[in-house]
């Protein structure tokens, strides 16, 4: 079965984008996409950490993570019935 890569041709080279094959020599097989790879150039660790701000909501304090906590052992220990 053949297993799949991404990569971007350049002067010569295959540029890996993500994942890299384990072997240092291989036959591959190309398939060419119409469409303009220079439009979407791979995002930096710091482009990214840059977007994701704001998307995970802030870190919980000692006390709320406690009352939390208290909460959830109250609710278990309630009678059932």
């Amino acid at each position: 079965m053949l297993k799949s890569y991404e990569a971007i041709y350049e002067e010569g080279k295959l540029r890996w984008i993500r994942e890299q094959p384990p072997a240092k020599r291989m036959k591959v097989i190309v398939t060419v996409l119409e469409e303009d790879t220079d439009a979407q150039p791979t995002a930096t660790r710091k482009e990214l950490m840059e977007r994701a701000k704001g998307c995970v909501r802030p870190a919980k304090s000692l006390e709320e993570i406690d009352a939390d906590v208290r909460r959830m052992r109250d609710e278990w220990q309630r009678p059932i019935g």
